[in-house]
């Protein structure tokens, strides 16, 4: 167990803005930490991979050796003993092409391979301990940023400890190689050398540092903007409703530019960097010849062989030059090695870290039922970071069978109770003893499986009805479904889904109804069969039949072994319990059953009388029988005609609504676009877009400044070669060359600085412009487009993380490396026609091979990661809907069954297998090509061998040979170089179909858009408040069925009417306000206000005159102040106030509830929070509603909906079930203010329950989308 010092050090998985805007190195995971979670198969493939990159890596030091054993001392002997001399040791080119296909091949396979596999298991064992840790370390994380930072990790982790890895191995013994031929040539000019790795170490250690604090730099504000993307995408409707994208997108703008000026500040430390890294190519060479000039001249004795050193002799130092190129040159690749375990760090630490309060706690005893009682003992409870208690030395009994009842006003301790129960936290003071022993000496696994919670806010999973059931009891038969759907009254509706229960619920249950949602999640807790159940308002969400349907289901669960905790604002649901407590401010203010308490006639007697009168109100309103029969067709004989045309306009709409589907169904990941559509989208969005030729004429220059290079080291390594040289030669010549070689490094680094400097800039600007699009683009999109399943909360915003990153790491790279690869093998070339013509012959067979080479690259990264992308797009879908609803997650305790079908729908096994299969198909086609194009390069050497012998034996200039030879040499390293450096074109290639591919959406208001903008203002002088429906049809776009949720629905509303919609969940009432506030089009007829259509007014002119407090109130994570500002952005202290009064909210919000938070936090605006005009509030505005608005109760959350829909005064108001998450007395004055402000607009009041549509002038009743009753109730 670790301390808790270590404990808090490890508290947050996702680092602080701050702390990765600072230049400190963030810390790293160890090796074998990392590797550990390998199985015996992958370190089998491990060690082969590091055998075989190591081994590959000796491949181009090798083939300087053979070259310089072929030109050294060639113009001694006659012309047939060089020949043949030449011709000999050109053979073994084609030897070291052989071994470099092997090893180049087994290396990039095998730590593909085990970068996937290693991402596959810390993403298996990372949610694991996500899902493991307790309450209080949640509640200390910033929700919203997990899952976007779970992506990122898991992306820099396959990438940096996969491939990257066989590459820097790869570079590690291409340098020792060089090092160890140097040494046995001689030694003691490579000891001399080694001056050279001193700096080179210096330089690395400033490149490194420089990208690592850019790449923090960037981190953090990915981590910024996947917390408020997850929160808008999730609050969409809410957004929208308010007409609030504008604002929310100015706010990510305003954000994303200021991260993106301080990204762009970087830019001259970024092209500063590898114009430093270029200069090793020329200035190591002039730093290395002028030594060995200087031992060839003055005759420095070498001790083996025992004569003065030669030009062959020096020329061994390319052997190590070329070692320290590529190690230098894998910066890229330790870079993104360091980013890997970075990003292991805190993961490993998370999966190491034993929760305060664990599941699986070897210490606590088994337990196998609940024989006894349950009791409180003295329980004073505070919430972390909060100084006042929740609950206040209270002390409850409850006897084994029996059935308690906590009731009390909001805020009171109610589901604090229910907390510790389920052990979600520890008591501060005190107990809680199950069967006479300690809870927290009890196996919490085990404890958990015994209970049954269903709380005010039910929460589905993005999953089938079957599964979310399975996930609480995950043995059940489909027969133990069927009959908890029958006792949760939830097996009707049920089976009359087109799946039954394999139907898909949506994220978060959005393709049901908010009572069904409540059935199918006490139908959860029943299947369990358990033994302590726990109703937190699990039937507030009802409708009154359904409720008492589903209350008669909870009464008939009875037996000895059955303990009932109902924690209810509505008494008639706790009246029967054995035991009521009734608890004010953490106390108990009452207890005893029904009778006993109201004989006490205190607080329980008082809310028993004011429910009392509202189910009188209910009573009258269901009695009445004054009502009008809605007939939606024809009687008598016009029946069959009416029929038969009926039949044909359904099928008619049937038609429409496929090609509906068609629209959500698409698949933007699912195109063919290749290599030239990938140019053009990127050319598109980055920008300043005449840098983008800027960088492809620099990096051009970089590659032909390289290749020009070999002809002043030609002139004087020929000069240093020949036996008949003197020291005086050999001093002129380097006196004259070696100065242009370190000119032309100077010259490289300018053009290297030009080229990373403007690159660092179009690729800072292309993600900004890429994460700008996404975000406006899908928050303008309709809301049809977020029910289809591929645009849940996790995708889109795996898309403005993820992919976007994944185009930003190598989207305009491709263009570098299209531009230095042709440079360097066309301008080779050319160099070769100036010298040997038949040398240019060669270079022209060997470039198309090397193109087609690095485009079958290219093709098969695309298509094996595509592959890889359908293998786990279902993975990605998922992870937000775990992690953003852990507290179903912590209550079910079933957390490897749920993550078990997070990574298959099968078992651990078939995962398994999937993994290996998408593994080992993206490994070994690019596999393939990249060992092939390597070792094609080596096996060119074999035929320019070849042909340079042959031109020395026809008379040819050997120093024209030595040119060409150096010219192929610097060509092919630097092709080598970019081969083994390619930048990611699949996964690039994916990003951008993933971006761009939402391009196909239209957005809302436009032609091509379901939803179409109308040009009149519905505020406009002239336009009344009545609403029209008239012959009304409608379904959902992403539904799989035909059946309508809306069927020839006629209905008017008078100007100034208050009108209240009744019927079961699911019959169509919220669909109501959906269609008004325009999220959605009828499939036929129309609706009208003031006489006109609805769609020819200004989506923005029919929203702004809608006031809207929807059936489950979403609230950001920001103050009360901004989220009541959020109905009118500009709102006056007095208006906000005036607000507040109105939802009665104003007295709670004076309250010190939030001491100890910080209440400093803000999120949508800084102008907003700090604006002067707002001084006048109270502190309590300032307090931050926390993610969800989770710090505040049901009914705090509900009230500052209501405050926020109604401080812009709009023309109609719909309230959706506004008022069900209240206590009997906080609804009674909130319904109150309702009825006050209902009187003055057209309002539409939503209910499941009459009492609340007292005040309305009619209630219609619908049942099955028809009006079944249209009632006045002044009749």
């Amino acid at each position: 167990m670790e301390d808790t010092k270590q404990n808090d050090e490890l508290s947050n998985i996702t680092y602080d803005k701050e702390v990765l805007k600072s230049d400190e190195p963030l810390p790293k995971a160890s090796i074998s930490d990392i590797y550990k979670y390998l199985s015996g198969p992958y370190k089998m493939l491990f060690f082969i991979g590091s055998v075989s990159a190591f081994f590959g890596g000796f491949n181009f030091p090798l083939c300087t050796y053979i070259v310089q054993r072929i030109f050294d001392r060639m113009s001694g002997g006659d012309l047939d003993y060089v020949h043949g001399k030449m011709v000999d040791n050109s053979w073994f080119f084609t030897a070291i092409a052989v071994m470099s296909f092997f090893a180049n091949f087994t290396h990039y396979v095998c730590f593909t391979m085990i970068g996937q596999k290693l991402s596959f298991e810390l993403k298996w064992r990372y949610l694991q301990a996500i899902l493991r840790q307790d309450s209080n370390w949640f509640d200390n994380q910033n929700i919203e940023g997990i899952p976007s930072t779970f992506h990122k990790n898991m992306k820099e982790i396959e990438t940096g400890l996969g491939r990257c890895v066989g590459f820097i191995i790869y570079a590690l013994g291409s340098y020792l190689c060089g090092i160890g031929i140097t040494f046995a040539i001689a030694w003691i000019y490579l000891f001399c050398l080694f001056g050279i790795v001193a700096y080179s170490t210096i330089l690395f250690n400033y490149v490194e540092a420089t990208l690592h604090s850019i790449q923090n730099l960037i981190d953090s504000t990915f981590v910024q903007g996947g917390i408020q993307a997850e929160e808008t995408f999730n609050s969409i409707r809410v957004i929208k409703a308010f007409r609030q994208e504008k604002n929310c997108s100015e706010y990510f703008l305003r954000h994303l530019e200021k991260n993106n000026q301080e990204v762009l500040g970087k830019a001259w430390n970024y092209g500063a960097a590898f114009g430093l890294l270029e200069t090793i190519a020329y200035h190591f060479t002039c730093y290395a010849f002028v030594i060995g000039g200087f031992f060839v001249s003055e005759e420095v004795h070498n001790s083996f062989p025992d004569e003065p050193y030669t030009g062959g002799d020096i020329f061994s130092c390319i052997s190590f030059l070329c070692g320290n190129y590529f190690f230098c040159n894998s910066l890229r690749n330790m870079f993104f090695f360091g980013k890997g375990r970075e990003a292991a760090y805190p993961i490993l630490q998370l999966i190491d870290k034993v929760p305060e309060i664990s599941l699986d706690d070897d210490t606590t005893s088994d337990i196998n039922g609940l024989s006894g009682d349950i009791q409180l003992n003295n329980i004073v409870f505070k919430y972390p970071g909060t100084t006042k208690n929740a609950l206040d030395r209270i002390s409850i009994h409850i006897k084994k069978g029996q059935t308690l009842g906590i009731i009390g006003a909001t805020g009171s301790g109610k589901s604090t109770v229910a907390k510790l129960l389920e052990r979600f936290y520890d008591p501060t003071e005190g107990e809680v003893l199950i069967d006479g022993q300690n809870l927290k000496t009890i196996n919490l696994r085990k404890y958990r499986h015994l209970i049954g919670y269903v709380g005010q806010e039910p929460c589905l999973f993005n999953e089938t009805i079957r599964e979310n059931l399975l996930n609480s009891y995950p043995n059940a038969t489909e027969q133990d479904i069927i009959n908890a759907l029958k006792k949760a009254h939830a097996w009707n509706f049920v089976q009359h889904l087109e799946d039954g229960i394999d139907h898909n619920v949506g994220a978060v249950g959005s393709k049901l109804s908010g009572g069904q949602k409540q059935r199918i999640a006490i139908a959860r807790a029943l299947v369990r069969n358990p033994q302590l159940l726990i109703f937190d308002e699990a039937t507030s969400a009802l409708d009154f039949e359904s409720e008492r349907k589903v209350q008669e289901a909870i009464d008939s669960i009875e037996g000895d072994s059955i303990t009932k905790v109902v924690i209810a604002h509505r008494l008639t649901t706790v009246k029967d319990a054995e035991n009521i407590i009734v608890l004010e401010d953490g106390k108990i203010a009452e207890q005893g059953n029904h009778e006993e308490l109201m004989r006490k006639n205190g607080i329980y007697a008082e809310m028993i009388s004011i429910q009392q009168e509202a189910n009188r109100t209910e009573e009258a309103l269901n009695l009445n029988e004054g009502h009008k029969e809605i007939i939606s067709s024809s009687d008598g004989n016009d029946n069959g005609l009416f029929e038969e045309t009926q039949s044909d306009e359904v099928a008619l709409l049937s038609s429409h609504m496929r090609s509906r589907r068609q629209y959500v169904d698409q698949d933007e990941s699912q195109t063919s676009e290749g290599l030239f559509s990938f140019i053009r989208q990127v050319y598109v969005y980055a920008s300043p877009k005449w840098y983008i030729p800027l960088i492809c004429i620099s990096a051009t220059l970089v590659a032909v400044t390289l290749i020009v290079m070999p002809y002043p080291l030609g002139k004087f390594l020929f000069t240093a070669l020949q036996p008949t040289s003197t020291g005086a030669d050999v001093k002129r010549d380097m006196a004259i060359y070696l100065p242009i070689i370190f000119g032309m490094g100077i010259l490289a680094a300018i053009f290297q600085f030009c080229t990373r400097s403007l690159l660092h800039v179009v690729n800072t600007n292309l993600l900004q412009g890429a994460r700008k699009f996404v975000y406006n683009h899908v928050i303008k999109q309709p809301i049809e487009f977020f029910d289809h399943k591929n645009h849940n909360t996790g995708n889109l915003t795996a898309i403005l993380s993820s992919s976007t990153r994944e185009l930003n790491g190598a989207a305009v790279e491709l263009y570098l490396f299209i531009f230095q690869s042709m440079a360097s093998m066309v301008g080779g070339m050319i160099f070769a026609f100036i010298f040997e013509w038949n040398m240019g012959i060669l270079f022209l067979f060997i470039i198309p091979v090397s193109w087609i080479s690095m485009g079958a690259t290219f093709a098969l990264q695309s298509s094996s990661q595509s592959s890889y992308e359908e293998t786990i797009s279902n993975q990605e879908k998922m992870i937000s809907d775990y992690i953003m609803n852990y507290h179903t997650v912590l209550s079910l305790a079933n957390e490897d069954t749920i993550i078990s079908r997070y990574f298959s729908r099968d078992n651990s096994k078939e995962i398994e297998y999937k993994a290996n299969k998408a593994d080992l198909f993206e490994a070994l086609g690019p596999g393939f090509v990249y060992g092939f194009g390597t070792s094609f390069f080596i096996l060119s050497f074999t035929f320019v061998g070849l042909v340079s012998a042959h031109n020395v034996k026809h008379g040819h200039e050997g120093e024209d040979q030595l040119r060409c030879t150096l010219c192929f040499w610097y060509s092919f390293l630097t092709v080598s170089y970019l081969m083994s450096n390619p930048p990611d074109f699949g996964k690039s290639l994916q990003a951008v179909k993933k971006i761009f591919g939402l391009n196909r959406y239209a957005e809302e208001g436009e032609p091509d858009c379901p939803i179409k903008n109308g040009d009149a203002d519905l505020g406009s002088e002239g336009v009344s408040g009545s609403i029209e429906f008239h012959h009304v049809y409608f379904r959902y776009p992403s539904a799989q069925t035909d059946n309508w949720v809306l069927q020839d629905f006629n209905l008017k509303i008078n100007e100034g009417e208050s009108i209240g919609f009744v019927g079961e969940s699911g019959c169509g009432k919220s669909t109501i306000a959906a269609l008004l506030f325009r999220f959605y089009e009828p499939q036929s007829g129309h609706i009208t206000i003031g006489g006109r259509k609805l769609d020819e007014f200004t989506l923005s002119s029919v929203r702004a005159h809608f006031g809207y407090v929807q059936q489950e109130p979403l609230l950001f994570n920001t103050t009360i102040m901004e989220n009541i500002c959020f109905g009118k952005p500009h709102a006056t202290c007095a208006e906000i106030k005036d607000s507040a009064k109105v939802a009665n909210c104003e007295e709670f919000i004076r309250k010190k509830d939030f001491e100890g938070q910080d209440n400093s936090e803000n999120y949508i605006s800084d102008e907003i929070t700090n604006d002067t005009r707002y001084s006048g509030l109270d502190d309590g505005y300032r307090a931050v509603c926390g993610s969800k608005g989770d710090r505040l109760s049901g009914d705090q959350k509900q009230r500052i909906a209501i405050a926020r829909a109604v401080i812009n005064d709009p023309k109609f108001l719909i309230l959706d079930e506004a008022t069900s998450a209240l206590d009997e007395s906080a609804q009674k004055i909130v319904q109150e203010s309702l009825d006050e402000i209902m009187t003055q607009r057209t309002s539409i009041v939503i209910a499941h329950r009459r009492s609340t549509l007292a005040k309305c002038k009619r209630i219609v009743t619908i049942e099955n989308g028809i009006i079944v009753r249209d009632v006045y109730t002044n009749q």
